[in-house]
């Protein structure tokens, strides 16, 4: 970096004005045996050494702090990057972490259609800022995801879905039980089972 450069070489110049204040200080007699005896010369030479190498440690342990102070701020100010415009303040924002707690998606909560269990993984259906329908595979356990956001639009349905219940356009009931239908093209109908049935009715009926 050029900023980092031009410090070093500024330590390099101190150091340099330093020992010659200290060549130009020396009575003669010392300065006579700087310059005939080998060893001393040796020694003067080291010590200036050492008072550059001193100073541009000094210099860069300075530009580390500023560095780790500026990735501090950069990230106490950043946002999360996702999908999404930018939520207004009475949003809630769904954050979703794989079974290693490391963050995957986020997306406000209006952005999400419904949770699908595949295996070990959940599949994330959501609504892009541009409207358009599209998946994220995670890996995670369904019942994570209903602990997690337990009062919130999100309601376990079935032992393979998590439903956005502001979503549900439908909910009726037929020979094997209820079934919803979402208010978007493209996506299944998704059963209720017996499980989950009151709760889903409950909160269908509270929208």
């Amino acid at each position: 970096m050029p900023e980092i450069s031009g410090l070093v070489a500024a330590a390099l110049v101190a150091a340099v004005s330093l020992a010659v204040l200290l060549f130009s200080s020396l009575s003669g007699d010392i300065w006579h045996l700087v310059k005939s005896d080998s060893l001393t010369r040796i020694a003067y030479v080291l010590l200036v050494a050492s008072m550059a190498v001193s100073a541009v440690n000094a210099v860069r342990i300075l530009l580390k702090k500023k560095e780790e102070d500026e990735t501090l701020r950069l990230t106490n100010m950043g946002t999360v990057v996702s999908d999404t415009l930018t939520p207004q303040a009475d949003e809630k924002i769904i954050t979703l972490f794989d079974n290693e707690g490391n963050m995957k998606l986020s997306l406000r909560q209006r952005s999400i259609w419904l949770f699908e269990s595949d295996d070990n993984y959940i599949k994330v259906w959501y609504e892009d800022h541009a409207g358009a329908m599209r998946q994220y595979m995670l890996r995670c356990r369904l019942k994570t995801v209903e602990d997690s956001f337990s009062g919130s639009e999100l309601v376990r349905c079935h032992r393979k879905y998590i439903i956005n219940i502001s979503k549900v356009q439908v909910l009726r009931k037929d020979k094997d039980g209820y079934v919803m239908e979402l208010d978007a093209s493209g996506l299944p109908e998704i059963p209720v089972s017996r499980t989950y049935e009151q709760n889903v009715l409950s909160r269908f009926n509270s929208r």
